[in-house]
């Protein structure tokens, strides 16, 4: 009997199939992963420049406030040097205004005194002239004029007053108005008369309603202390179409005259 022939075992692709499966879904997690940190790391390479960026701006902007700061204080610094040195220069200003006003007194002053001695050395030629003629009671009487005008020039020399000449051919007659603290004196220059004197500006002004613009004018005498009150009296004269001048008037010194006023006698 003839001996069978065996069957061969069946040949199965499913394990190699299995294999492959399994490399293949291997390969994909490992391309996922490396896309993910691939994309992970474009955003970290992007937002690097942009945080650079941030901190540089902030880094300005500190550096700006700090630069302001700086200027505004040297700013602040040439303010504060400017207000003195206009302070100052005001100062001078005024200053330099007083010290002419007061050379400008002391021409009229040395003016007048020698006007005054002129008068005399005159009368004195006279007096030789007519002195044969002369009876003693005229010599006496001439005597004590030539005293009480040495006097007058001695009080003139040590006087603290300041005399105004009235111009020559004015059309208008010229007021003076002394501003003082306290009061306010008016009168008329080169007339030998009481002046007018008020207690306050309101006062000076309500007299001023009754004057005549058309024959007088006024001239303010302004001292360091009445610039205020100079600034108000000048602007209502103004206003009320008075023509008006004004001078500068030291603080010890006077123009007008209890008695004899803005003249002289």
């Amino acid at each position: 009997m003839g001996r069978r022939k065996r069957a061969a075992a069946p040949f199965s692709l499913f394990a190699f199939q299995d294999i492959i499966t399994s490399v293949t879904g291997i390969i994909l997690l490992i391309t996922m992963l490396m896309a993910v940190e691939l994309v992970q790391n474009l955003s970290r390479a992007a937002a690097a420049p942009q945080e650079q960026k941030s901190t540089q701006v902030a880094k300005m902007l500190r550096q700006a406030v700090s630069d302001g700061t700086s200027e505004l204080d040297r700013l602040q610094k040439i303010l504060d040097e400017t207000t003195t040195i206009r302070f100052n220069a005001d100062s001078l200003r005024r200053r330099l205004a007083e010290m002419k006003a007061a050379a400008g007194e002391l021409e009229l002053q040395n003016e007048q005194i020698q006007k005054t001695q002129e008068k005399i050395d005159a009368r004195k030629v006279q007096q030789n002239l007519d002195a044969k003629d002369l009876t003693p009671e005229a010599i006496q009487a001439l005597a004590n004029e030539q005293a009480a005008i040495a006097r007058q020039i001695a009080a003139m020399k040590q006087s603290n007053r300041v005399i105004f000449n009235r111009p020559a051919g004015a059309t208008k007659a010229p007021w003076l108005v002394e501003l003082n603290e306290m009061s306010i004196v008016a009168a008329e220059m080169g007339q030998v008369q009481p002046p007018q004197s008020f207690a306050t500006p309101d006062a000076f002004l309500q007299w001023v309603q009754d004057q005549d613009r058309d024959s007088r004018y006024f001239v303010l005498l302004v001292k360091p202390t009445t610039i205020e009150t100079f600034s108000t009296i000048r602007k209502a004269l103004q206003d009320r179409r008075f023509d008006v001048g004004y001078d500068l008037l030291p603080s010890d010194k006077t123009a007008i005259d209890a008695e004899t006023g803005a003249g002289v006698q």
